[in-house]
C-alpha cells in the first residue's frame, strides 16, 4: 500500500468513526494520534520527517489578585505593575483536512507536559506547533519548556523578547503564526473566511483568575478554543493556497514570495547574474548608508493648524512596483569613478547609477519657505552635520555635513539646496538597464492579478496577491548581514536576558561580518541584489517629490500638508499637472513594453496619482508631524487618524473636534486599547493561591502625550505594522 493509499483510508476512517471534541487534557484519547502520518521534506539529503498535523496553542492569562511586594515593580507613571500566571490553554490539532480536538487545562506545566505527549504519541521526529503571537506565550511558558524538555537546541530571536521559533533537541519545534500571517488572529481569520472565527469580547481580561478556577463559562470556553481552532484553520487555508506542506511553509509571509521567485529564477540562471554584479562587503556597508526608508514629513508652517478647506490625498497605484518596472538600475558590480563631481554625476546619472558620499559646506535650502526638505539629518555620517536647522528631522540648513548618496537622491537635493562649497568623494559607478525581464513580468502579472481579482468575489486570492506584490520590494532590501540576538537561558536579570552576539574587539567583528556575508553571497537561493532594492526606495522618494509639484501655487490657493512614502495631502491641486505625471508614469513603463491592465473597461495604471472621491477628501485636516495627523473624511463625516503608536480606534478620544488633536493632548491607553509590556523574570515558583509561577508580563495601559517635534526612527514609524527580515528554513 502506497503512502497516499495509507493517508485516504485513515482519512476516511477517521471521518467517519471520530467526532470533534473540545476537552479537558486529561480526558481525551491520545491513541487517536497514532493515525497521524508523517512526511518527508524531499531533496535534502537528510531522512528527518514530519509529523503531517497541524497544530495550534495558546495562552490566557491574569494579573495576581494578592502579591508580595517582590512580585511588583512601580513604573515612572506611577502605575503598578504586577506578575501574572497562565490560568487557562488550548490546543488545537487538524489533520486529515479536519479538525480532531482542542485539549485545554489551566496550568503552564500542563501545557508543556501535553505539548511533549502530543508529539511523543506521532512517529514522525519533528513536531511543528505554533502560537499566534509566540513572543507572549513563549515567556510565560519559557521556564517550563526548558524543565520538561531541555534547553533549546535552536532558536531564532528577531530582536529581544521576539522568538520567530524555538527548537528542542526532542523534535518538538514552536513557530509565531503571527509572522507568518502579518495580521491580528481576528482579521487573519476574517480574511481567509474560515469555519471559526475569533470570539471577541467573550473572555473578560480584567477578571482576576486562578488556576484552580476550573470551571469555565460557556461563552469563556468558546473563547479559548475559538483561539486556536481558528488558528489551525488560517493554518490549513494558508497551507492549500500556497501549495505547501508543514516542513516546508515558511517563518515570515515573504518567504511565500521567495519561494515562487527563486523557482523563476532558477530558469532563467538568475544566481549567474548575482554573482556578477552583487556588491563586495565594503560597497554593501555603504549600500546600507545610502538607504533611507520612505519620506514621511509635514508642512512646518502649518504644524498644530485646523484647515477647513477641502483637503484631498492622492496616493500612487502600486509605487514600488512601478519603480521595479519603469526604471533602471545598477546592472554590473560597481567600480571606482576618481575626480567626480556633483555635475558629472547629474549629467551622467541617466545611464549610469553612482553611490558616494557627499561633502558640502553651508548648506541651505535655495528656497526657504520650501516646506518639504529632503536631506534627512538622521542619514548624515555620524557626527558630521554641524549647527544644522532642523524641521523635524529635515535639515534647513547647516554649516557643514557628510552623507552617503546615489543620484536618484543627488536630483532632488541639488534641485532643493545651495552649497558653499562641496566635493564628492568615495564614488562608485555602474551601468544601469532595467531589472531582469523574468522579475519583472512576475511583478506585473501580481499586480495583472490583483487587478483581475479586486472586481470578483474572491476575497481571499486577492488578500494573497496583494501580499505577494507587496512583497517583492522587501526582498530586494533584506538585509545580507543580520543581527544575531542570543538568549540567556539562566539569568534572572530582566535586562541581560537578550544580547546582540558580537566581539567587542572591532577588528574581530569586522571578520564575523565578513565570514557572513561571504555566505550569504554563496547561498544558491539568494538572486535579489540588495541595491536594486536602494535604488527602488530613491525612485520612490524621487516621485513623491514630483508628486508635490502638482500643488498649485500658494498664490494659487495651493496649499501641500503632508508626505507619506507614496501619497501626499493638499488643498487645490493641479489637475492639468497631474495628468501630466500620470502620463508620464505611462510613459515610462512603455519604454520598458508594459502598459496599463485593461479589465471589462476598467484601467488601471502602475505608478500613477490615484484620489478616491470622498473617501480621499477631507472638509477639514490637521497635522502634528510625522506619522501624526488627523482629518474628517468627507465619506462618511468621521476623524480618522494616523499616529504611531496609537490604534485608529483613538480618533473617538478627540470626541468628533479636531481642535482637541493638538500638542500635549493625551490618548489614554484605556480607550485607545494601547499596551505597554512589562516584563518579569523569576524562577518557577507556587504563589500563595496555588498558582505556577515564573516569568511573566504585565499589559497596563499605556497612554500617548501627542507632540508635534517628535523624531521617528524606521521601527517607530512602522510600530503598527509588522516587518521583519526573510529567515531561511534550515
Amino acid at each position: 500500500m502506497t503512502s497516499k493509499e495509507l493517508y485516504l483510508l485513515r482519512e476516511d476512517y477517521l471521518s467517519r468513526n471520530l467526532e470533534y471534541q473540545c476537552i479537558h487534557h486529561s480526558d481525551w484519547n491520545y491513541n487517536i494520534l497514532h493515525n497521524i502520518m508523517y512526511l518527508t521534506r524531499p531533496g535534502r539529503g537528510n531522512n528527518t520527517t514530519y509529523n503531517d498535523v497541524i497544530i495550534m496553542c495558546d495562552t490566557e492569562t491574569s494579573r495576581k489578585k494578592v502579591y508580595t511586594s517582590k512580585q511588583v515593580s512601580t513604573l515612572p507613571s506611577g502605575l503598578k505593575a504586577r506578575e501574572n500566571h497562565v490560568v487557562a490553554w488550548t490546543i488545537s490539532i487538524r489533520a486529515f483536512n479536519m479538525n480532531i480536538v482542542t485539549l485545554y487545562g489551566h496550568k503552564p506545566s500542563t501545557l508543556v507536559s501535553t505539548m511533549k505527549k502530543i508529539h511523543d504519541e506521532m512517529s514522525g521526529d519533528v513536531t511543528v506547533m505554533y502560537f499566534h503571537n509566540l513572543p507572549y506565550d513563549h515567556w510565560f511558558i519559557r521556564r517550563f519548556l526548558f524543565k520538561e524538555l531541555g534547553k533549546p537546541e535552536k532558536q531564532l530571536n528577531i530582536k529581544p523578547h521576539y522568538p520567530l521559533f524555538v527548537r528542542f533537541a526532542c523534535g518538538l519545534e514552536i513557530r509565531d503564526s503571527l509572522m507568518l500571517a502579518q495580521k491580528k488572529l481576528e482579521k487573519w481569520a476574517e480574511d481567509l473566511q474560515v469555519e471559526h472565527q475569533k470570539a471577541v469580547g467573550k473572555w473578560d481580561y480584567n477578571k482576576f483568575r486562578s488556576q484552580n478556577d476550573t470551571d469555565f463559562t460557556p461563552d469563556e470556553l468558546e473563547y479559548i478554543e475559538h483561539d486556536t481552532l481558528a488558528g489551525v484553520e488560517c493554518l490549513q487555508k494558508t497551507l492549500d493556497i500556497y501549495k505547501k506542506k508543514i516542513y516546508s511553509i515558511p517563518y515570515t509571509m515573504t518567504g511565500f514570495i521567495r519561494d515562487d521567485v527563486r523557482k523563476i529564477g532558477k530558469e532563467h540562471n538568475a544566481k549567474e547574474l548575482f554573482n556578477r554584479i552583487a556588491p563586495t562587503f565594503e560597497q554593501y556597508i555603504k549600500l546600507t548608508n545610502v538607504f533611507h526608508g520612505g519620506y514621511v514629513h509635514a508642512n512646518r508652517f502649518y504644524i498644530d493648524m485646523l484647515i477647513d478647506d477641502l483637503v484631498q490625498c492622492y496616493d500612487f497605484c502600486s509605487s514600488y512596483p512601478f519603480c521595479m518596472l519603469a526604471f533602471k538600475y545598477p546592472m554590473e558590480k560597481f567600480h571606482e569613478v576618481p575626480d567626480c563631481h556633483i555635475e558629472d554625476i547629474l549629467k551622467a546619472g541617466e545611464k549610469r547609477a553612482f553611490m558616494f558620499k557627499l561633502i558640502a559646506y553651508k548648506v541651505s535650502l535655495k528656497e526657504h519657505d520650501h516646506v518639504m526638505a529632503a536631506l534627512q539629518y538622521s542619514k548624515c555620517v555620524q557626527g558630521t552635520c554641524l549647527n544644522p536647522i532642523l524641521d523635524n528631522g529635515r535639515i534647513i540648513e547647516a554649516d557643514y555635513l557628510e552623507i552617503y548618496l546615489n543620484e536618484v537622491d543627488l536630483e532632488i537635493i541639488a534641485d532643493q539646496y545651495d552649497f558653499q562649497g562641496e566635493m564628492c568623494v568615495e564614488v562608485e559607478a555602474a551601468y544601469k538597464d532595467y531589472l531582469p525581464r523574468w522579475f519583472t513580468d512576475y511583478v506585473f502579472n501580481l499586480f495583472k492579478g490583483k487587478c483581475e481579482l479586486s472586481l470578483t468575489d474572491d476575497y481571499i486570492n486577492y488578500m494573497v496577491q496583494k501580499a505577494k506584490i507587496n512583497g517583492c520590494y522587501g526582498m530586494c532590501v533584506q538585509k545580507s548581514i543580520k543581527e544575531v540576538i542570543i538568549e540567556d537561558y539562566d539569568t534572572d536579570d530582566i535586562t541581560k536576558v537578550y544580547k546582540v552576539d558580537e566581539d567587542e574587539d572591532p577588528k574581530k567583528r569586522e571578520k564575523a561580518m565578513r565570514k557572513e556575508y561571504d555566505k550569504y553571497l554563496k547561498k544558491h537561493g539568494n538572486i535579489l541584489v540588495y541595491f536594486w532594492g536602494v535604488w527602488v526606495t530613491s525612485y520612490a522618494f524621487r516621485n513623491l517629490h514630483r508628486l508635490n509639484e502638482c500643488v498649485k501655487p500658494e498664490k494659487e490657493g495651493g496649499l501641500l500638508l503632508y508626505n507619506d512614502t507614496d501619497s501626499g495631502y493638499a488643498v487645490n491641486w493641479d489637475e492639468e499637472k497631474l495628468a501630466a505625471y500620470n502620463k508620464w508614469c505611462l510613459e515610462c513603463l512603455h519604454a520598458n513594453n508594459y502598459d496599463s491592465v485593461v479589465i471589462d473597461g476598467k484601467v488601471f495604471t502602475l505608478g500613477i496619482a490615484e484620489h478616491k472621491p470622498l473617501k480621499d477628501d477631507y472638509t477639514e485636516f490637521k497635522v502634528q508631524g510625522a506619522k501624526r495627523y488627523a482629518g474628517r473624511c468627507k465619506k462618511d463625516g468621521e476623524i480618522h487618524i494616523t499616529v504611531a503608536g496609537v490604534p485608529k480606534k483613538g480618533a473617538t478620544c478627540l470626541h468628533d473636534d479636531l481642535n482637541n488633536f493638538t500638542k500635549g493632548f493625551i490618548f489614554p491607553g484605556k480607550e485607545t486599547g494601547k499596551l505597554q509590556h512589562v516584563y518579569f523574570a523569576s524562577d518557577i515558583y507556587v504563589d500563595d493561591e496555588g498558582n505556577e509561577t515564573a516569568d511573566s508580563i504585565d499589559l497596563l495601559p499605556n497612554d500617548y502625550t501627542l507632540d508635534s517635534t517628535e523624531l521617528f526612527t524606521l521601527e517607530d514609524l512602522l510600530s503598527e505594522e509588522i516587518e521583519v527580515q526573510v529567515y531561511e528554513d534550515n
